[in-house]
């Protein structure tokens, strides 16, 4: 029995070799599949060990990973190699009117918000959030939102097969958004200390979690209490996933701040007032 060994560049051109191979089996693979084959193949370049290799194919999310969106779309943004497998290419890329598509050999790898410390979720009622682990969802997209150009990059996911798919990304102004007003209100109530301040309810109701006692503990602070017990406001750009919540006819707004981690979760709830401004209600850590 004879027993090979392998350069790095040797390894590299046999995955590329059998990779072609295979596409050269299939008698109704376009051309461009096959490109796209050779494009990744070449992607595995000298600084690429066997280790790593093998660690691109271990990370690769479970099936049970498409059940949630969550668990489907933090696999997105970590997995360079799952990402690709992931678009219908090739995607479609909206700014403004101006419509153009990107070619799988042109995708460069998007991180999306997986880089940020923590990340905003907006629900429209105490019970948007349930929305979240519906597994019969066919349809999402991920929000991000720069508050101080008012712009947002919204990613359009799909499930087609059991399988969650990117299908589109478009740029736009947020003027035309139902969450317009909000997004105005949420960028001065993080970065105006005084604005804040004539902006929270008072007595503000507040909940946090006794480490001691391991208990929810419900209580009431001032308004002048609030930066003391406050996560840090994101002030720049905030995120936010629509599973299907819509925001058109409620005057309630959950803002939840969490970690990526998943060490930390806040929820912030704003309410509109007989006069048309957004107050903060509750706060709970």
């Amino acid at each position: 029995m004879k027993f090979f060994s392998f350069t790095r560049t040797g390894l590299r051109l046999l995955i590329a070799t059998l990779l072609l191979i295979s596409c050269k089996g299939k008698t109704d693979l376009p051309e461009e599949e096959v490109e796209a084959v050779r494009t990744d193949s070449a992607a595995i370049d000298s600084t690429t060990t066997t280790d790593s290799i093998a660690e691109m194919e271990i990370e690769a999310p479970p099936k049970k990973a498409d059940e949630l969106f969550d668990d489907f779309v933090f696999a997105f943004m970590k997995n360079q190699y799952f990402q690709k497998q992931r678009i219908d290419f090739p995607l479609s890329y909206t700014v403004d009117d101006e419509k153009t598509r990107i070619r799988r050999k042109d995708w460069t790898f998007d991180r999306m918000y997986s880089m940020e410390e923590v990340y905003t979720l907006i629900f429209d009622s105490a019970k948007g959030e349930e929305k979240a682990k519906d597994t019969t969802l066919r349809s999402v997209t991920v929000e991000e939102i720069n508050i101080e150009t008012f712009r947002t990059k919204a990613y359009k996911f799909k499930k087609r097969e059991g399988e969650w798919r990117l299908v589109g990304i478009s740029e736009l102004n947020l003027d035309d958004s139902e969450n317009s007003d909000f997004y105005s209100f949420y960028h001065q109530f993080a970065t105006d200390p005084d604005f804040q301040l004539h902006h929270i309810a008072s007595p503000l109701t507040f909940s946090t979690y006794d480490t001691d006692s391991f208990e929810v503990v419900d209580g009431v602070i001032s308004p002048e209490q609030f930066k003391d017990f406050a996560p840090e406001l994101p002030k720049t750009k905030i995120t936010n996933i629509l599973y299907g919540q819509t925001f058109k006819n409620s005057r309630l707004r959950i803002l939840s701040i969490r970690a990526l981690s998943g060490g930390m979760e806040s929820n912030m709830q704003f309410e509109k007032n007989d006069e048309g401004e957004w107050m903060l209600t509750r706060l709970d850590n």
